[in-house]
């Protein structure tokens, strides 16, 4: 009979090796698009670059460790592994929240009407993108230093110690103190914002479309429109990806809060939420690569390099 351990390892496996490949290979493009033709880069470019080292970051610190206990290598990580790891698994989490909250606001911004309020913001907004990446890093490792006091790994004699436990790690129960208040409060404070933020973007991007739709009857033929059809496109993706992220995302909370407060340490329901909470940074690459036409256009070949090995294989097919 298949253990249980053996299929979460076989998921977790499939889960990181397409996501890994996936962001690498979009990173690969996007470099590839800011070399080869500069002209066709976009300030979203960056945004979904970060995005791209966010996902990877959660795959490896969260998927590879259970992946490692799953097939047999146990008691891999010490004490300050575990604490490394947890401290930039909650940091690149984070940092994937806000993210994908700036992905959905840029967007509703770009695809604004130009006499609309966000016209000046459309102008200078790609300037600060940046600004928001070092805002983000700087809050993210921040709120979480906490996580670096409280996390160590699982010892055989002190399981029911922990308030939160994973195969790997152990959460030790919070003191009730000013500093586990402000670690609290920052943590669902910071989530709430951004989440509030994707809601808004996500609904003005909703009733752009929907206005759109209303003024033209077929879209292709439509000169007058003020949003292009690569930008409609761009923003279901976008809208897309805040839904699956909200699902997953909110997927993996239910089942950590339920792990923090149940009675016994329900470890696999902990392991369930980690699958699902890495089931965004291994889907979203798959989409973007998907909706992105660019990609498509990239030729990897120089032209001379092409063109000789077309007429070496119009060769071989005329001999």
């Amino acid at each position: 009979m298949i253990s249980r351990e053996l299929i979460f390892g076989v998921a977790f496996f499939l889960q990181c090796a397409i996501g890994i490949v996936g962001n690498s290979l979009l990173l690969v493009l996007y470099v590839c698009i800011a070399f080869k033709k500069p002209q066709e880069k976009k300030p979203m470019d960056l945004i979904l670059v970060h995005l791209t080292v966010a996902n990877m970051a959660t795959l490896f610190t969260r998927g590879i460790p259970e992946i490692m206990f799953c097939f047999g290598m146990r008691n891999v990580l010490n004490d300050l592994g575990c604490k490394v790891v947890m401290y930039i698994y909650r940091i690149s989490r984070g940092f994937s929240v806000c993210t994908t909250s700036l992905l959905s606001m840029f967007q509703a911004i770009i695809i604004s009407p130009n006499n609309s309020v966000w016209a000046r913001i459309k102008v200078k907004a790609p300037k600060y993108i940046l600004h928001c990446f070092l805002f983000f890093c700087v809050t993210n490792a921040l709120i979480y230093i906490r996580i670096i006091e409280l996390s160590e790994a699982i010892k055989n004699d002190n399981i029911s110690r922990y308030k939160y436990m994973s195969h790997i790690f152990g959460v030790r129960p919070l003191n009730e103190n000013k500093a586990t208040a402000a670690f609290l409060f920052g943590m669902t404070l910071h989530d709430f914002i951004y989440h509030l933020l994707m809601a808004l973007s996500s609904t003005h991007m909703v009733l752009l479309l929907y206005r759109h739709s209303k003024q033209v009857q077929h879209i292709y033929s439509n000169s007058h429109s003020s949003i292009s059809f690569p930008e409609i496109k761009a923003t279901q993706t976008i809208l897309l990806l805040v839904s699956c992220f909200v699902l997953f995302y909110w997927i993996n909370n239910c089942c950590t809060l339920y792990v923090a407060y149940s009675v016994e340490n329900e470890v696999e329901v902990g392991t369930i939420g980690a699958f699902f909470g890495g089931c965004y940074p291994a889907l979203s690459p798959l989409l973007l690569i998907g909706s992105d036409s660019r990609i498509g256009k990239l030729h990897f070949i120089p032209r001379k390099e092409k063109r000789h090995h077309k007429d070496f294989m119009n060769g071989l097919v005329n001999y």
